[in-house]
């Protein structure tokens, strides 16, 4: 599951070249491959080698994150940025069902971001991040070390071939316990490098639709 977020007015620093256009006439229908018909794979590659430097050109037309991604990426747009992004704003980024961010508070965004970059705000909240991560791995090393631990208890007395869900009892209750305990902070990365890439999304991406 991802979060894909589309520019509704991206700026245009530089246009696809004549074969894209080519492509699109031949195979394309309604803006995309008209996955209908039989085309080469050396088209589909090429197509989405075209696609891919497109949006290298053009940053405002398209940024995508997976949930584990976006999720820190957006709380932390959504505590600097509280002052002009409203509550449906903020909650409308919690889910991908097309919330539509206004072009001025895109740039707002993006220049807010901007700046927590520039003061050291986004490195400082990126290496807390860091050390979350590595106390969550070090004790989720020790959770699966007690998962183990029932698993193989389980499948000595009941066969190699039960998964967890189907482990009896008290095995299943002990191993869900177990799991239960798992810290998800180790799942959730942050970093500068993709908050620098949603700055510059907003900036150029003329507003931009959650989907």
């Amino acid at each position: 599951m991802g979060f894909d977020l589309t520019g509704l007015d991206p700026t245009v620093n530089k246009i696809y070249p004549q074969r894209y256009n080519d492509i699109m006439n031949k195979y394309g229908k309604d803006g995309w491959l008209d996955w209908s018909m039989e085309i080469p794979e050396g088209v589909k590659n090429e197509y989405f080698e075209l696609k891919d430097q497109y949006q290298t050109d053009n940053p405002g037309d398209y940024f995508r994150n997976n949930v584990w991604w976006w999720r820190p990426l957006w709380d932390f747009v959504c505590n600097t940025c509280d002052d002009f992004l409203n509550e449906k704003d903020m909650e409308g980024g919690n889910y991908n069902d097309g919330r539509k961010i206004a072009k001025y508070k895109a740039i707002k965004i993006g220049k807010r971001l901007s700046e927590n970059l520039a003061d050291g705000t986004v490195d400082m909240v990126h290496r807390r991040y860091e050390l979350a991560k590595a106390k969550a791995d070090v004790h989720n090393k020790e959770v699966k070390k007690e998962m183990d631990k029932i698993s193989k208890n389980c499948k000595s007395k009941h066969g190699d071939d039960l998964i967890p869900a189907n482990y009896p009892e008290p095995y299943r209750t002990q191993w869900k316990k177990a799991q239960n305990k798992e810290d998800w902070t180790s799942h959730y990365p942050f970093n500068v490098d993709n908050v620098k890439a949603f700055a510059t999304f907003c900036q150029q991406s003329g507003g931009f639709e959650i989907s």
